[in-house]
């Protein structure tokens, strides 16, 4: 029997363009943490998907003169060629677009509806009067309510991240034809979040040892009413707007005509589905597998999807009766422009192919990232810009093996993982012994394919 059994997934890649460097660096961290955990003896599912749904995806494939389920099949179909290049080995990658996810969020959001915790409102809704049809969140920016950041999104900050209603924005306009938008009304459904029962569960799951302390220490914020610096009021855990107007591409809510699953309801529910499909190819039982009490459940995920990860996806879970992750390892960003975070929908995504197409080792990429990336939300970690290698520095990992230093473990012990796991050792060629960690001054010059002659440490 295997010491410990394992579910780990990454977050999501929107469906909507190539990989960029900031989503290898997340899945070499999860990879090499994985392998880790095989060399241990422990039993290990690694799944992730595409993450497929919402207007943008759909207004993208519009203009391509596709149909949204072709748009992210071609997407889809290029993956591959990045994971195989850094040695990133999934054992299934998926679809929220796939009949599994279907099933589970339907089946999911029904729980929640048979707990009392789906209500519905109608609201005031961002309505764009040039392209005449609702404003999906992206396509909405304005000012942050809460920290005044520029150009950001009708659904969260990526400066400081607040989550907020599109309304709030200060300054609003669509990002599809840069018209104000105008409000109109819309009935839409509600995840009671605010519900003492999510409160108390809340409050107690992300303050028990399963985040990083800073992560914890944000999040608690997030719990109290208080009077900001800049004099805002915040009230606490907020109810969850889940749906959305038609048209959309999604996955439609149970006896609600014209109405869709807002995207981050769905998206998440995906690491389920991919597993389910990854099991079911097996011939395993999923549901079985999810109800063994030694199973552990483990998320690698960035800075910026905290709030999702830690408040709306454990409460999503328990309240419709399912478990709950055991972790989430928060990494920080990978950051361009003097600071600016790397991002895809920004335009400022490095593509990781154009590294190997130079002929670049992807194990020198693997060390650096694991090594010298940002692992905790505290810090941030810009690219070089004349070699693939820089100082690193590692963070040392608890050897305890009680279940509160399990969870704690994150990211940030992927550094002492290396040093100690001869399979995931950076090489420097032939001078270094194969599993020990070389100086941080000892790679082959980022442009000489030639092995160095320093002694490694």
């Amino acid at each position: 029997m295997p010491a410990r059994k394992l579910f780990v997934t990454t977050a999501l890649p929107y469906a909507n363009g190539n990989f960029h460097i900031g989503h290898i660096m997340e899945y070499i961290q999860a990879d090499i943490w994985v392998r880790t955990q095989r060399l241990l003896g422990n039993e290990v599912n690694f799944v992730g998907a595409d993450d497929t749904h919402g207007a943008p995806i759909m207004i993208a494939a519009e203009k391509a003169g596709k149909t949204p389920q072709q748009f992210v099949a071609d997407i889809a179909a290029g993956r591959q060629q990045y994971l195989d290049g850094f040695h990133i080995e999934f054992d299934n990658w998926h679809s929220t677009d796939a009949p599994e996810n279907h099933q589970l969020a339907q089946d999911i959001y029904r729980g929640l509806k048979a707990n009392g915790l789906i209500e519905t409102r109608t609201i005031e809704q961002f309505f764009d009067p040039e392209k005449n049809m609702f404003l999906p969140d992206r396509f909405i920016k304005g000012e942050c309510p809460k920290c005044h950041a520029k150009d950001q999104y009708g659904d969260n900050c990526e400066v400081c991240g607040a989550v907020y209603a599109p309304t709030d924005l200060i300054n609003p306009y669509s990002a599809l034809s840069g018209a104000k938008p105008v409000l109109k009304h819309s009935e839409h459904f509600f995840f009671k979040l605010s519900d003492p029962r999510c409160v108390a569960f809340l409050e107690e799951w992300t303050q028990d040892g399963r985040l990083q302390t800073e992560v914890a220490n944000k999040v608690r914020e997030w719990f109290t009413v208080r009077t900001n610096p800049d004099g805002t009021q915040s009230e606490g855990l907020g109810d969850w707007d889940i749906s959305r107007d038609a048209p959309y591409f999604g996955i439609e809510i149970p006896d609600a005509p014209g109405k869709y699953f807002y995207v981050w309801l769905d998206a998440p529910i995906g690491y389920l589905a991919s597993l389910k499909n990854l099991l079911d190819k097996r011939g395993q039982d999923y549901e079985a597998y999810m109800a063994d009490p030694q199973l552990e459940q483990y998320h690698f995920i960035g800075k910026d999807i905290v709030t999702f990860h830690t408040l709306f996806w454990p409460a999503t879970l328990k309240f419709s009766g399912r478990k709950v992750p055991d972790s989430v390892f928060v990494h920080g960003f990978l950051t361009v422009n003097n600071g600016e975070k790397m991002s895809k929908s920004r335009g400022t995504g490095l593509d990781p192919l154009k590294y190997l197409g130079l002929g670049m080792n992807a194990e020198w990429l693997r060390y650096y990232l694991a090594t010298s990336s940002a692992a905790a939300t505290r810090t941030s970690t810009s690219m070089p810009k004349t070699s693939c290698c820089a100082s690193t520095a590692t963070s040392s990992a608890s050897t305890s093996t009680s279940p509160a230093a399990r969870r704690a473990s994150s990211a940030s012990a992927l550094a002492a993982s290396l040093a100690r796991s001869r399979p995931m050792a950076m090489r420097c060629w032939s001078t270094c012994a194969p599993w020990r960690r070389p100086s941080s001054n000892c790679w082959p010059n980022a442009n000489t394919a030639r092995p160095c002659a320093k002694p490694c440490c």
